[in-house]
Parts: structure tokens; C-alpha cells; sequence
């Protein structure tokens, strides 16, 4: 398999290298074809990664997959890597990129909901001055994590599930992944509900992952903030750019996520 992989060299090589890291801890994950060519390399103007196939099936919303998938994100961050990801990069918004985000909101979730397009349109406001900061400047416990932990990165082996897609990965806060995986692990993956976890589902996920992570006090504390944070950063985003509206099955799931909070997704003790 042949992908685009990370933009800037020493990003990509970093991918190529903390993955080798990762597998050969055991942790379920591509890592780049060893060839006499260089893998990662640069074709034209992007940079190009070959990974082996994994043959598998592909997520079915079991019990048994949302659990696999929930220890694999629990295994992923409980594993030390030499190499450190590329540094998760916060983002910088000001009043066009607001105003952008409200207007897109207004002519995707506007017509199938003009009041969740309002909802959302009053937490893209807050985000630049109430949401980002409290979570940036809180010191979040910090490792490599995915950014778009979902179904379709996934290949479920008789072993269980393996990521097939780690290009994305950074050096950031753990608790984005887990707020990421609550929101859109169902996203753009047509054998899974159209709709995110429900509260049965989503105990199997986090039990699973505290198999391997304790989260602090601090992360308990902030959870809430954290999910608004990847509902107003990252799900908006998905929202807004989105090609899929005229699909039944997409655009149910992205309905529900419009009306997605924090209080769909309790952490367990």
C-alpha cells in the first residue's frame, strides 16, 4: 500500500521511524516497507510511504471491535518510542476564521437544523478565548497521539485490530484522541452506526483503554472542555467540508455529531 504520508521530510522519517519503534514493542501498527529505495520518499512535490497490506476485515461495530479498538488506543499511548512525533501544533484563530466556521455551519447544518447550526455557531465563537486557552496552557499529560483515531484506520486480524493509517500522529495531549475517538470513531465508514458511541458502547472503549492508561485528576477535570475543544476544532472542520451530505448514511452520522457534548460520553472511574 502507497500513501502520501507527512509534508516535511523530517516529519515523514519520524512517522517511519517511531512506527518501526512501536511494532517492534509489539504494538499493532504499520510501519514502512524496508527497500532498497528510501521509504519514506520524496515523488513530485509530496512525500510518498509504502506500507505492507493488511489483510483483515473491516470494523462491524461488535462489542469485540469497539473493545479492540479501545485497548489499541490504550496501548499506543502507554508505549514509549525513541523518536518523539512532530509537535502538535495549536491552533491560532481570529475573528475570519470564526466568522468562516459559522458561515459554512449555517450552509451545511443550517438546512437540516438551523438550531444545532446555532448551537455550534455560539461554541465556535467561544473557542478562541474560553475553550483553547484553558486547555493549552492546562499541561495535559502529553504523547504520540493519532489526531483521527477512527474506524476506517483500522484492520481487525484474528490477533485483533491493527492501524493502518499513522501518518497524522503528533506529540500533543492523550486526551485528544480519546475525545477525537468519542466524536468521530464512526465517521466515513459505512459498516458502522450512523450516529457516535452510545453510552454502552463507549464503556466498552474506555474500559478498554484504561487497561493500559490511568488518566489523571487534571484529565478527568478537563474533559469536558477537551471534547468541546475537538467538537469546535476538529468536528466543525469534518462539518463544514464534508462532501458527503447527500448520503443518507453520513449524513445521519454527521447530524448526530452535530449535537454531539461531553455529557454523551462519561468517563468511567
Amino acid at each position: 500500500m502507497i500513501k502520501r504520508t507527512r509534508g516535511k521530510p523530517e516529519h515523514a522519517a519520524a512517522i517511519a521511524h517511531l512506527t518501526a519503534e512501536a511494532a517492534d514493542s509489539g504494538v499493532p501498527v504499520v510501519r514502512a516497507v524496508e527497500t532498497r529505495a528510501e521509504n519514506p520518499a520524496a515523488i513530485g512535490e509530496h512525500i510518498w510511504v509504502a506500507y505492507p497490506f493488511i489483510e483483515g476485515d473491516v470494523y462491524s461495530g461488535s462489542d469485540e471491535h469497539i473493545a479492540g479498538a479501545g485497548e489499541l488506543l490504550g496501548r499506543l499511548h502507554a508505549t514509549a518510542t525513541r523518536t518523539r512525533a512532530p509537535a502538535f501544533s495549536w491552533p491560532d484563530p481570529d475573528e475570519e476564521s470564526v466568522a468562516e466556521d459559522q458561515d459554512g455551519l449555517a450552509a451545511t447544518v443550517g438546512p437540516w437544523s438551523a438550531a444545532t447550526a446555532q448551537a455550534l455557531s455560539e461554541l465556535v465563537a467561544r473557542f478562541p478565548a474560553a475553550i483553547l486557552p484553558r486547555v493549552r496552557d492546562a499541561g495535559l499529560p502529553e504523547c504520540t497521539i493519532v489526531t483521527d483515531y477512527k474506524a476506517n484506520n483500522l484492520i481487525y486480524t484474528a490477533e485483533g485490530p491493527v492501524l493502518v493509517d499513522p501518518d497524522n500522529a503528533d506529540h500533543g495531549p492523550r486526551l485528544f484522541d480519546l475525545a477525537f475517538a468519542a466524536l468521530q470513531f464512526h465517521s466515513e465508514h459505512p459498516g458502522a452506526p450512523s450516529r457516535t458511541f452510545d453510552v454502552r458502547e463507549w464503556t466498552i472503549f474506555t474500559t478498554s483503554y484504561q487497561r493500559h492508561v490511568q488518566l489523571t485528576p487534571l484529565e478527568r477535570e478537563l474533559w469536558p472542555t477537551v471534547v468541546e475543544y475537538v467538537l469546535s476544532e476538529e468536528s466543525v472542520w469534518t462539518l463544514v467540508e464534508s462532501d458527503d451530505w447527500d448520503d443518507e448514511r453520513e449524513r445521519a452520522f454527521l447530524l448526530d455529531l452535530a449535537q454531539a457534548d461531553a455529557a454523551r460520553f462519561p468517563l468511567p472511574d
